[in-house]
Formats: C-alpha cells, structure tokens, sequence
C-alpha cells in the first residue's frame, strides 16, 4: 500500500511541475515574443507572395470557422429537456467487448444503475470471441442483473461492428445505445440521451465523453481538455444545425427504425476493396445524414472512458481515427453537395472545413519549409506565437465550462502534438486503406487495462445493481 501511495504521489507531482512549467513557458513564450518583435523579419517572410497568400487565407479560413462555431455553440445550443418516465422510448443498450476483462462489469454495473424505466430498458452484452476471461465477467453481471442482461457469446472476434450488428438485429427496442466494454455512465445519461427523440426529425444522438483515468498520466489529462472543446464546441455547433458528423461508439444512440434500411450495408462496407472494420460510429451516421436524417448531441448525456496513457498505444488509438476520419469525410461527398437546404448547408460547411483540416498538413509542409529559409526567425515566432494562440480556445472553453488549471494541458498537448504527433496526420493519408483496430487484442494491452482496473475504485462499482 506504501507503495502504490508513493507511486501516485510520486506522478501527481511530476504532472503538476509539467503543468505550472507550461504555464511558464505559456508566458515567457508572448513576453519574447513582444520584446524581440521585428517588422523587418516580417517583411522578409512575406516578401515571398504565394506564402503569404496561403498563410493568410488559411489563418482567415479557421478564424472565421472557429468564431462561427463558438456562436453557435454558446449563443444557440440547449441540451434537450428531459422526459418523464412515460415519454422515454423503450432502450436496448449494446456493449460489445473483446479482451476487456473486469473493465466489462464496471460498464454494465452503470448501465444497470441507471435512472431509466427497468420496463423500457435491456441490456445486450456481447463477448466478441474474447481470448480472456471478459466472458466470466459479463456473466457475473448477468447472474446479479435479475435478467435484465442478456448476455451473447460469439465463437470468433469479427469485430466491433459485426458484434454491433449482431445486437441491433436482436433488439425490438424502439432505441439502439451503444456503450464501450471500457467506459461507465452516470445514472442520469442513459435518460438524458434518449430524451432528443421526442423529436420525430432526429434518429441519432451523440453522447459526451470524458477521460475516466486521468490519474494514469499526463496524456488522458491532455485529451480530457481537448475533449471538453471537441465536444461541447464543435459538436454542440453541429447540434444546431443537426448534423453531428460522428456519434461517438463510447456512448451513443439511435432510433433503430431509421438503421435497419441500412444496416446490411453498414455491417458488410468495405474501402478501396478492403473490409471496413474501423469507423463504425462515424459510419453510422453518415448513413443517417445521407438519408436527410438529423443527428443531435446531448451534452448532459455523459461517459468517461478509459484513454491510452502511453505514446504507442496514443498513437495508435489517433491513426484509426484520423483513418476513419478521411473514409467518412471522402464518403460524404457522395451526397452532401446532392441538394441544397438549410439542413444540408450546414453539413457542407462542415465538410469543406474538415476536409481543409484533413489535407492541410501535407499543403502545409512545403509553405513551411519555404518560410522557415526565407525568414527562420520570424517562422519561429509566428509557429510558437500562433501554437500557443490557438490552443487558447480549448484552454479557455475548457476553463469556462470545467474551472481549474486543468486548462492548462491544452497548451501542453499543442506542443505535444508539435514535437511527437505531427506525423500521424499525414500518415493517415498515405495508410487510409489499413483498416487494423490495432489497440485491441495484444496481451501487453490486456494486462495494461486490467491493471488500471485494478487499482481504481470506479463510480459504479460500489453502486448496487438495479
């Protein structure tokens, strides 16, 4: 026990001198900046006018996206009200898990705690052909849930969308949640998320995600702030409009009247030839948007889940989404510019600007080269000057709407990304046809999660089962 207190103390300290260090170097960064300014140096950067012109076009480009998502977002977004008992559509909640081990009983237990009609709500728990004992654990659940878990053993792993599939065609539900084998849910989510469907023009719902193991390092403390301003900004943004692009796998819902034209086809999608096995959320709803179906977020509706807390597994994590991201926004052109409406302007804007973001990379490295040799030191202020403005976004969202010097990590993670992610954009790019999951499946993963199981006490494993 003495132990495991120093190791915690130990790393509780280390993340805090990282954290107040880069608020230093936050400050120190705009003081040289001020004092060492030269129009001279600026001159020459510019003097070069096709760098220019594209600097310029692309800073005007995001400034303007960003001020019109932030409008949107604080000026026009509500979470829909909450229904009563009696309005909630009846729910089938699917969690499918491969290789997850007690990680699976921590996110049934809070399904089955949830503040939602045990007559209106079943539970689906899926072992996808699991090496490990996931299966024990999900019958454990099983036997103390009084039936309301059904639990279904697939005799190979074919994958989260095959096991997905598997569950929607069982259910009779009106609604189709999906919750990951390694996230919990608060008591109220489940009613939350589902109340959006009081309105007969929405068919999917995307749910809030937080980082359930901040405490495991610093990388899930950066992503949870990063998280804050993905979700209640931009997806907030694309509520109003109704066309969220991704409902997150970790927590998410549908009217399943509005999947099952589809769902054969989802379930077999392939790319350049290759079987689809990555993306499955943001697949389904670009299914649901291609059908002129709306798809809203729900920020009272919340989820933590567990986050890679290493540079490997991180990385590995952010190349399936970026993969899926570049699959998704290159299928949405198959429909998106079809016709023209309020409805579809709003998913157009959104694609032109995603798609900007997914290529701006590789158009970006040789302008960046071209103005580091003309004019290194003013390349330099402008890179620190302009990392350091635009990671104040999510610095300040997040402070605004979570408090604390937890704010601080966005700057963090924006240096981060500079020094030791900044390939996996592009890689994306040049490896769009893997289709790996990747960060399922390998032992050393296994036991990694078991062990953050271990020595956590998580919220809904001391809450009885319902």
């Amino acid at each position: 026990m003495a132990t495991g207190v120093k190791y915690f103390s130990d790393k509780n300290n280390t993340t805090a001198l990282i954290k107040y260090g880069t608020f230093m170097m936050v400050l120190s960064v705009f003081i040289a900046a001020l004092l060492n300014f030269s129009p001279t140096d600026f001159n020459e950067l510019f003097s070069v006018r096709y760098v220019a012109t594209i600097g310029v076009v692309l800073l005007c480009a995001n400034i303007g996206y960003y001020a019109f998502l932030v409008i949107l977002a604080y000026c026009f977004y509500r979470p829909h009200s909450t229904l009563s008992d009696q309005e909630l559509p009846s729910c089938t909640v699917i969690i499918p898990a491969y290789n997850e081990g007690k990680a699976v009983l921590n996110a049934l237990d809070s399904v089955l705690a949830s503040d939602y009609p045990a007559n209106k709500l079943e539970i689906l728990a899926i072992d996808d052909g699991s090496e490990d004992d996931t299966w024990s654990w999900i019958m454990l659940a099983a036997s103390r849930s009084g039936g309301r878990i059904t639990p279904i053993r697939l005799n190979a792993n074919s994958g989260k969308r095959h096991a997905l599939y598997i569950g929607i065609k069982q259910s009779k539900a009106e609604v189709i949640v999906t919750v990951d084998s390694d996230s919990v849910i608060s008591p109220e989510t489940l009613r939350n998320l589902n109340s959006p469907f009081c309105d007969a023009k929405i068919a999917g719902v995307a749910g809030n995600i937080r980082a359930l193991n901040l405490e495991d390092g610093l990388l899930p403390r950066m992503m949870d702030v990063n998280f804050v301003f993905g979700f209640e900004i931009m997806r907030s943004a694309q509520s109003v409009l109704g066309s969220v692009f991704c409902t997150p796998g970790a927590l998410s819902s549908y009217r399943r009247e509005k999947l099952l034209p589809f769902i054969d086809e989802w379930v077999n999608q392939t790319f350049l030839g290759e079987k689809a096995h990555i993306a499955e959320d943001r697949a389904l709803t670009t299914f649901l948007l291609a059908d002129r179906q709306h798809v809203v977020f729900q920020r009272n509706a919340v989820a933590h889940t567990i986050l890679p807390s290493d540079y490997q597994q991180t990385c590995k994590m952010l190349l399936r989404w970026g993969r899926g991201d570049v699959r998704e926004t290159c299928s949405m052109y198959r429909f998106a510019f079809s016709r023209f409406s309020g409805f579809q302007l709003g998913i157009q804007l959104n694609l032109l600007v995603h798609t900007m973001w997914i290529f701006m990379p590789l158009l970006m490295f040789p302008v960046a080269v071209g103005m580091a040799l003309i004019a290194p030191m003013a390349f330099a202020q402008v890179t620190i000057i302009g990392l350091m403005g635009w990671s104040t976004v999510p610095a300040f969202v997040y402070c605004m709407r979570r408090g604390g010097s937890e704010a601080l990590f966005a700057y963090t993670f924006a240096v981060y990304k500079l020094f030791f992610l900044f390939w996996v954009a592009p890689y994306c790019l040049i490896s769009i046809r893997n289709s790996k999951w990747m960060t399922r499946g390998k032992k050393q993963s296994t036991r990694r999660r078991r062990q953050v199981i271990a020595r956590r006490k998580l919220p809904s494993i001391n809450r009885p089962a319902a």
